[in-house]
Order: structure tokens, then sequence, then C-alpha cells
């Protein structure tokens, strides 16, 4: 199929100024883009109003349903003081400052493989600030060890970044939590103790002078799981509840599937029933509305669109032949070329975007749900790019906005410096391990 000029130009257009907005920080905002490139899509003709219908029904409303129930529950979350507890706890298992930089990259790295890394970075930055101002040291390196930490922690589940759980949704992988974790939670333990580890010896001179300062913080720091009062607790915050009993049975449902053979719900069913839940009994409802990220939802809505509108157009077609991908049955580099265009792709247009261009390649090549380790491949890498640059990942642009308006300013040579052998180690070691099947 002959690839369709306008839809080519088009499709140029739109990630051009995706381009242009993540090297410059000028131009519209990227769900701005991607709602114009939609209308445009449509009024084109490229894809026809049914074809919007069937896109959204089979793709796009799963995504963003899932995404809305997420984020609220992140919402609530930060709402109750859940993280923020479970950050001050975490400071108080470094024994010395020095340590710092290892218990708060692998606990806010388990973190975010349950809390999507965007919002859980919106809580961290000024908390980190916080600790920084106490311990009197430069915030600087405590909040670089949350930015990487979101990036590899979130790679382990669906539930971590919207890449994954647009991997998750749209690659028919029948049990994704379970598969996700199957092949990805050994790599991701081990980059991130390596990474911790890396961190400290990196930062170790920053932190190594607040001892005083650190006693004290550290014998403030509460128990995990506070004594008392829950009745209140719990009624003032029912997401306390719900939300492990959400993480229990998305994992619970799976597993049984993955046994039985029994057909379960999908994810994204569970997880916005059990949203509707938190918001029939939470007594703050429209709070927790008013915290979702709509401007991300729209931007999915648009993105699917656009991706819709370059493979009917036969763009993704076109691109499958210059890919250095080959198809199922192919040899084992393919998992590494799909790396490697992933880490690179996702510095140009980000790692959402990237993916959302990449499954119909894949799918055109013939992978689905029944060739997951291509699939994790795609997932993993795009999320771990995000150490590479600033530019890689929504949780980094995050990161650097909320810093800049408390006074410290991360440069991107900096970023560079210590995140991208993160990013190779982890990387490498993760495509290593879904070469050997492990």
């Amino acid at each position: 199929m002959t690839p369709n000029p306008i839809a080519v130009g088009l499709l140029a257009v739109v990630f051009g100024l995706v381009i242009v907005r993540q090297l410059s920080g000028r131009g519209p905002p990227i769900w701005v883009t991607f709602g114009v490139g939609a209308i445009t899509t449509l009024g084109l003709g490229l894809v026809s109003p049914s074809g919007v219908v069937a896109v959204v029904e089979s793709s796009a409303a799963p995504v963003v349903l899932f995404l809305f129930a997420l984020f609220l529950f992140a919402t609530a979350l930060e709402r109750s003081g859940a993280l923020d507890h479970l950050a001050h706890w975490l400071i108080g298992r470094a024994a010395t400052p020095d340590r710092l930089p290892f218990v708060l990259f692998v606990g806010f790295g388990l973190a975010s493989a349950v809390v999507v890394n965007d919002a859980l970075v919106l809580v961290g930055v000024p908390l980190l600030f916080s600790v920084a101002r106490r311990l009197r040291v430069d915030p600087k390196p405590l909040l670089l060890v949350l930015a990487f930490a979101v990036t590899v922690g979130s790679a382990l589940t669906p539930l971590g970044n919207p890449q994954n759980l647009l991997v998750s949704i749209s690659s028919g992988l029948s049990a994704p939590i379970v598969v996700f974790l199957e092949y990805l939670l050994a790599p991701t333990i081990a980059g991130l103790l390596l990474g911790g580890a890396y961190l400290r010896w990196i930062f170790r001179g920053s932190l190594a002078s607040a001892n005083d300062d650190h006693a004290r913080l550290r014998a403030s720091a509460p128990a995990l799981l506070p004594r008392g009062g829950w009745t209140s607790r719990l009624a003032a915050h029912p997401v306390l509840a719900i939300f492990p009993a959400l993480l229990a049975g998305l994992l619970g449902l799976e597993l049984y599937g993955s046994f039985t053979g029994a057909a379960t719900p999908a994810i994204w069913l569970v997880s916005l029933a059990a949203a509707a839940i938190l918001l029939s009994v939470s007594p703050n409802r429209r709070r927790l509305l008013g915290g979702v990220e709509t401007t991300i939802l729209l931007l999915f809505i648009g993105l699917f669109v656009v991706v819709q509108g370059a493979v009917d157009g036969g763009v993704i077609a076109g691109l499958e032949s210059f890919l250095p991908i080959s198809g199922p049955g192919g040899p084992t580099t393919a998992l590494w070329s799909i790396a490697g265009l992933s880490v690179g792709g996702s510095q140009l247009v980000s790692n959402v975007p990237w993916v959302a261009l990449q499954i119909p390649v894949l799918t055109g090549l013939g992978y689905s749900g029944a060739t997951p380790l291509p699939w994790l491949a795609l997932a993993a890498s795009s999320t771990l790019a995000g150490n590479v640059t600033l530019l890689g990942a929504a949780s980094n642009l995050i990161v650097v906005e909320r810093a800049e308006h408390l006074g410290v300013r991360i440069r991107l040579s900096e970023f560079v410096r210590y995140g991208l052998p993160i990013a190779a180690v982890t990387v490498v070691l993760t495509v290593a391990f879904l070469t050997v099947g492990l």
C-alpha cells in the first residue's frame, strides 16, 4: 500500500511540533497538538467518523478510562497523606544520610510500580525539597534520585505509567499484570538495587555532612502502619482500603485466569468499578475529580485518532519496511532492535507517542498477545529511555518544572551525566533477561 502523502505530511507536522516542544519548550502543549491533529485527521477524511468511533471504542476508551481510574486513586492517596507518610517512613529506613539515595531510589521505584509515576513525582518533589532543607543539604541530588527511581520502577507493571498501560491493553495480552511481573520483576529489582548503589556512591559526598540533622529527622519518622484511629481514618479516606483491595483483586483475578484458563474482567473495567466505588463513598468527591489530569486523557484520545489516520493512510505499513524489526519467529535480535529504536525515538517525541506509533507497526508485523516478549521490550525500553535525557518522559519534565518553582534548576547536562549510566544498564539488563526468557 502506497502511503497517502497527506497522511505522511500531517503525521510529520504533528510529531514535528511535539519535537519542537520537547527541545525548545515552545509551541502548543502536546495535548493541544494531538487534539488539533485529530480534528484535522477527521476533517481531511483520513479517518471516517465511523473509524473514529471504532478506534475510540476499541482502544482509546479502555486506556482513557483506566488512566482516569489510576489518576483518581493517585489523587485520593495524595490527599489522604498516604504518599507523604510513606516517604517519611522511607527516610527513616536510612541509617545514615549517605544511604538516603539508595533507600529513596528503591522505595520510590517500588511505589511507582503501583502509583502512576507522573502523580508520584508531584508529591515527591516538594517533600524531598523539604527534607533537603531540614538536612541543610543541596536538594538537587534527592530530586534526581526521585526522577530516576520512578522511571526504573514504573517499568514493572501496567499501573506504573501510561505507555505500559497502552501496551497492556492494545497488544492483546490476556493477563498483562501477571505477564509484566513474570518477565520484568527480576530485571527491575536488579535495576533498582544497582541504580540505588550507583546513586549512593555518586552522591555520598553531598549528603555525608548531615549526620546530626538526619538523626533528628530519622527519629521523627513514623511507623509504616499507624496504630489506632483506623475507623475515622478510613471514613475520611476510604481510598486507604479500596486501593489495596483493587491491587489484590487485579492480581488475584489474573492469577486465577492464568491457572484455570477462565475468562476474567479486563483490568480497566475492574479499576473503573473500584474508582466508581471510591467516588460513591468519598466525602470529597468533587476535589478528587478536580485532581484528575484531564489534559493527559485528552492527549490519548487525540493520539489514537492521529495514529489511526496514519494506519489507514498506509504510513505505518510504509514504516515497517524501513525499521530493522523482524516478524514473529525471527531472530531474538528483534528485541534489541525494538529497544534501540524505542530509546532513540522516546528522546524525540517522548515515550507515550512513540509507543502509540509502534503498536500498529508490531501488530502489522504479526505480533499479538501470544508473543509477549516484543511487547515487553517496547514497554520497558521506552520507559527506561526516560533516564537518558529530560525529554524522554513526562515525569522528568514535571520534576524539572516543580523544582524550578522551588528555586532549584536541573540542567540537561546534569541529568544526562547521572541518568545515562542508569538507562544503559537497565535497558541492557532488561532486554538480556527477555532474550533468554528469564
